[in-house]
């Protein structure tokens, strides 16, 4: 015991291990791992993992050569009842459909959901026609989970007790979770070291001593509890350091904390080394690790001043993190924490897993919950602390942690580092005013249109896209992040939080679907509309703002060193009407068509003289009813962009009228094939997603 007392606290043990767990895991992430599918089955055989219900949506996990995702619609309310009743975890399903690779929105900066599944090396989803259950579970380790899950009520305080005691948030209120965000207590429900702790607590004071034999059963509960709750990066992280701790704890070891995290670190990097990119892996270790280490050897000042200490800690360690992946920061959190995190961990946490056992105390559970989100809806709207800021380069973020770190640790010249560290957050504040630029901006939102366009710090966007919905009954629908959600992310990643104009080519749900979205979380200044009569959409996008104006045919205004024209006629049916805009930068030509037709590129040619266009958006995102021959080959455009979701069941842009600006010799840009696409003009350089 002496010996290995001596070896265990040797440090060079402890930082070779983590100097081998990073190699390990630069290595591992740079593999290129493939499929085990050919992508052409159309027949699967698979155990559930994971079931999940929304609306009429079914999304299963299952265990197949490799994990696999599917996806099923419900006909009939009684098909998704009978399913609920039926389908369990553990279940062995035999399925019919179609593989198909995964798709998200491809926006500089945004979240790539082939990305993520693909850390899961989750390769394909398949688009379910036909399913049926093949053998019952037989393991005892899913019927508890089972078991578990069905005795949790479908409403509220259902959606609480799921995300404290399982970890599960899909029917948690998505708007909810923008305004945890908003108030920087969104790591609050992160199923982690809180639960795990308090585990641990009530264990600890139901026994007399802190021994092996206790250490054991703790393991033996913490283990039983990880196998029945969803997977996820923080509750492992957790659970690996609790053991560590705990290990070095029951059996004296006297392993300096330091040391314990590398080791925890390492153990984590060789479990899974795409925990590296998971947020709140991230979230929950920096603020985890920092306070063992800066609480370590803190004397007690009182539970408030501790407390308040603990939030700044938090708060500081955080905002690198919070500024990457979110672009904003609310300084108001250390003081919103004083509150929230007693306030759930105390109460609504632990009523959560009673209620869990007793389900007739939920009234109070729900009292509870009635009062915390009141509370939060209050200082959401109120946006009071709430600073954006922009994206900027990774190394600006890594100087922040090293002034951070300094601050904390370093014994002098605290006041030095924490005054740098605020003055970095003013130079990443004011850095993309300071340095303003001409751009255009072609954002991926899948079937639709939206182009940004930025000059002298003032924004205009063109179309926001939007997906219609198609709910036949109300029992189908279900909430999804809509497109709007993500370009307002994406404005955010770039400092703007306010658009200067906000023009609409016409009112069909594509192009203005997720207007109402954006202007409540953007401050649009004017919306602009084309000459027609408005539409339902349009008529609430109009009550809804402040200033409003209808574009007509020889209208011109200017966005810092754009100028544009409004060169359109108005017609009966809406797609004709869309707004033309033909603009002018420098020595650049745009002309932005919107959804026009045939028709209304007669008109124009008939009407205008316009020659050798740099930028041609193309019309009605590369149907067959624009770009006709005669205007491509008049209007002679440099580049042509083309807005289409992939594989849109439209089939844009047609094979003809792709041949037609490939022949003119137009260089061609589309959002299916390349993302989003940026043109500088102060650089004369473009940029895109994908190659």
């Amino acid at each position: 015991m002496i010996k290995l007392r001596k070896i265990l606290l040797s440090k060079s043990i402890y930082i070779t291990l983590f100097i081998i767990s990073l190699i390990y895991l630069v290595i591992y992430i740079n593999i290129d791992f493939t499929s085990k599918f050919e992508g052409s089955e159309t027949k699967v055989e698979g155990e559930v993992l994971s079931i999940k219900y929304q609306g009429n949506k079914m999304t299963l996990t299952l265990k197949t050569k490799e994990k696999l995702i599917a996806t099923y619609y419900f006909d009939t309310e009684e098909e998704l009842n009978k399913t609920k009743k039926e389908l369990s975890l553990g279940d062995t399903l035999s399925l019919e459909g179609e593989l198909t690779k995964p798709i998200s929105s491809q926006n500089f900066y945004g979240f790539s959901y082939p990305t993520y599944l693909k850390y899961q090396k989750i390769f394909y989803i398949m688009k379910v026609s036909n399913f049926s259950i093949k053998t019952k579970n037989s393991n005892i380790l899913n019927s508890i989970r089972n078991t578990v899950r069905s005795s949790i009520a479908d409403n509220k305080v259902g959606s609480y007790i799921r995300v404290f005691f399982l970890g599960d948030d899909t029917s948690f209120d998505t708007t909810l979770e923008e305004d945890f965000r908003k108030l920087g207590i969104s790591h609050l429900f992160a199923l982690s070291g809180t639960q795990i702790s308090f585990l641990i607590s009530i264990i600890t004071l139901s026994r007399k001593s802190f021994n092996i034999k206790n250490f054991l059963f703790i393991v033996c509960v913490l283990v039983s509890y990880y196998l029945i709750i969803e997977d996820c990066a923080a509750i492992d992280r957790a659970l690996v350091f609790s053991i560590v701790f705990s290990i070095n704890k029951t059996f004296n070891f006297n392993i300096l904390p330091l040391f314990l995290i590398l080791l925890s670190l390492s153990i984590m990097f060789f479990i899974n080394p795409y925990y590296i990119f998971d947020v709140g892996f991230q979230y929950s270790t920096v603020i985890s690790c920092t306070l063992i280490l800066y609480m370590n050897n803190k004397k007690s000042k009182g539970k408030i001043i501790d407390l308040l200490e603990v939030s700044w800690v938090s708060f500081l360690v955080s905002l690198p993190i919070s500024l990457y992946h979110f672009s904003y920061i609310n300084p108001l959190s250390i003081i919103y924490n004083l509150f929230y995190v007693p306030f759930i961990n105390i109460i609504i946490f632990p009523l959560s897993m009673i209620c869990f056992f007793i389900p007739h105390l939920s009234f109070i559970l729900e009292f509870f919950i009635n009062i915390f989100e009141a509370s939060v809806l209050f200082f959401s709207r109120i946006n009071i602390g709430y600073i954006t800021l922009a994206r900027i380069n990774l190394v600006y973020y890594l100087l922040y942690y090293i002034l951070i770190f300094s601050y904390l640790f370093m014994k002098v010249k605290k006041k030095i580092f924490l005054f740098l560290i605020f003055l970095m957050v003013v130079i990443h504040y004011f850095y993309p005013k300071v340095f303003p630029k001409d751009a255009l901006y072609m954002i991926d939102v899948g079937q639709g249109d939206s182009f940004l366009l930025t000059s002298n710090n003032k924004t205009m966007l063109v179309d926001t896209g939007g997906i219609m919905s198609y709910y036949t009954e109300e029992w189908m629908k279900y909430e999804k992040k809509s497109s709007g959600v993500y370009l307002v992310t994406f404005l955010n990643q770039l400092g703007i939080t306010k658009l200067d104009y906000l023009v609409l080519t016409h009112g069909d749900y594509d192009h203005a679907g997720e207007a109402l979205t954006i202007m409540d979380k953007i401050d649009v200044e004017t919306v602009l509309f084309n000459g027609n009569d408005l539409n339902s959409l349009e008529k609430k996008i109009w009550n809804n703002s402040t200033r409003h104006y209808k574009l007509r045919e020889g209208d011109n205004f200017s966005l810092g060193n754009f100028n544009f024209l409004v060169i359109s006629n108005t017609y009966p049916d809406e797609n004709d009407s869309s707004l033309v805009l033909y603009s002018t930068i420098y020595d650049k030509k745009l002309l932005f068509m919107g959804d026009a037709s045939i028709k209304s590129e007669e008109y124009i040619l008939d009407n205008y003289n316009l020659e050798n266009i740099t930028i041609l958006k193309v019309g009605h995102h590369g149907s067959r009813t624009s770009s006709s021959e005669e205007f491509i080959r008049t209007i002679n455009p440099t580049y042509a962009l083309i807005s289409a979701g992939v594989n849109n069941k439209f089939n844009h842009p047609n094979v003809e009228v792709v041949e037609r600006l490939e022949e003119n010799g137009s260089i061609i840009f589309n959002t299916g094939i390349n993302g989003m696409v940026m043109f500088d003009f102060n650089s004369d350089k473009i940029k895109t997603y994908i190659r």
